[in-house]
């Protein structure tokens, strides 16, 4: 009774029931698809995944040893070495420090050496901490490249996002315009069967329906193009992103700052001026470190060496010495090292001029969109409510016989351009205020954060 008892259960844990009993494969409708995805997470996804972030940071990386290198240069220097050679004749075993006749020196074949040798320079006329000058002025320029590139990131993850957005609203409002075009195709064919009628107005609407479906079919292509976009720029596979519902985002800001107080928001916070700024310290302390080459260097050096024969006694001795060393010709490679450090140097300033210039530019044109598209956006709103409100009344003419066809047709056709217009519209609105912030140096991910909200 027992066996069979056991060999009953047995076959219910073999069968999966009651459930939780074996473990078992979802099926298909058991898997739960992805969540929604935000701005913010696409952001941080790209940050964690895009190579040219990772880039960023092996340069910071390199400076940083770079930086170590520079500073080494303080610190006294350690050096061992040690030799067996073997010559041809005998050789000394030892130096030979004065000539006694009664005691002749020893000589062998086989010879040991080794020493250990401690060095520092007292004086470089300033190159060293010219060096190190430099060095700074580059770790700094390589974090401040990382921070603009970062936010270059975040504005390519933001135009990709909203691309999304953009295409799924148009193919949204295409959809909606091809059903409101199949609907009038139905009673076209309805009344054309019954003698109440023409041809010409089925013809009509197949043709304004035919156009609609090419529309929709381009739509629909461009939304693949904008879904692989941000699935490279965040490691997101596009058939993932399909299944993933991308929350609608819009700037909660309030009135942009005037032009006067964006330019000078910028010069406090823009990477780029700031990265533009330290490149020039860097050129400035290259030129340093070229004049220094025009005075001599004073280094002390001391040293503990022992020598001996392979199968003999060995010998110890200390060495210290003082240093001035001055290059009298070098063949204009000096002068020529100065020339380019000065032309470093010109080249940096003119490039932190440069970019001044076109931080302004950028200031200006785009808190110019952001107002133009902001009234934009506004003005579209009343267009689709407006275009909306004759889209209806016409659909409703024609139900009571009242209506002429071409005046629904032309109404379903404003309709949805104006709501493709204001997708666009309330989607570079916010495209606007992120190429701002970009511009002023804001544009982080707690920005992003603050100062975006979720819409439905």
């Amino acid at each position: 009774m027992r066996c069979r008892i056991s060999f009953f259960l047995l076959i219910l844990c073999l069968a999966g029931w009651p459930p939780g009993l074996a473990g078992q494969e979802p099926d298909s409708g058991s898997l739960r698809a992805p969540g929604s995805l935000s701005l913010p997470e696409a952001i941080r996804l790209a940050l964690e995944y895009h190579p040219a972030v990772g880039e960023r940071k092996a340069q910071e990386a390199m400076a940083a040893g770079v930086l170590n290198q520079a500073k080494a240069a303080w610190l006294p220097s350690v050096h061992s070495d040690a030799s067996i050679i073997r010559h041809q004749e005998p050789m000394l075993v030892a130096p030979l420090h004065g000539f006694d006749p009664l005691m002749a020196p020893e000589f062998d074949r086989g010879l040991v050496r080794g020493n250990l040798t401690v060095g520092f320079s007292l004086f470089e006329g300033g190159a060293r901490q010219a060096r190190i000058e430099k060095a700074k002025a580059g770790g700094s320029s390589a974090a401040l490249g990382r921070q603009a590139t970062q936010m270059d990131l975040a504005v390519q993850v933001s135009a990709a996002y909203l691309g999304v957005l953009t295409s799924t609203e148009l193919l949204e409002a295409a959809e909606t315009q091809r059903d409101a075009l199949e609907a009038e195709e139905r009673r076209v064919q309805q009344f054309l069967a019954v003698g109440k009628a023409a041809r010409v107005d089925l013809l009509r609407v197949q043709t304004s329906l035919s156009q609609a479906e090419a529309v929709e079919v381009s739509l629909r292509s461009q939304l693949g193009v904008a879904r692989a976009r941000l699935g490279r720029l965040t490691g997101i596979r596009p058939e993932e992103i399909r299944t993933r519902d991308l929350a609608g985002v819009a700037l909660n800001r309030g009135p942009e700052p005037d032009v006067s107080q964006a330019l000078l928001r910028a010069r406090e916070a823009s990477p780029d001026l700031a990265q533009a700024r330290q490149n020039l310290a860097g050129a400035k302390a290259g030129v340093k470190e070229a004049n220094a080459s025009w005075l001599p260097t004073i280094k002390v050096a001391g040293a503990y060496s022992d020598f001996g024969a392979l199968a003999g006694d060995h010998t110890q001795e200390w060495q210290g010495a003082l240093q001035l060393s001055y290059p009298l010709f070098t063949g204009g490679a000096r002068d020529g090292e100065r020339q380019k450090a000065v032309a470093e140097e010109r080249m940096a300033a003119e490039n932190l001029r440069r970019v001044e210039l076109s931080v302004d530019q950028e200031i200006e044109e785009t808190r110019a969109s952001v107002v133009e598209i902001r009234a934009r956006r506004e003005a579209l709103e009343r267009a689709v409510e407006q275009a909306a409100e004759v889209a209806r009344i016409e659909s409703l003419a024609l139900e009571v016989g009242a209506g002429v066809q071409t005046e629904f047709l032309r109404a379903q056709a404003d309709l949805f351009q104006s709501r493709a217009a204001l997708a666009e519209a309330r989607h570079g609105e916010t495209m606007a205020g992120v190429r701002l912030a970009r511009v002023m140096g804001e544009l982080t991910l707690a920005w992003i954060e603050d100062n975006m909200e979720v819409v439905r």
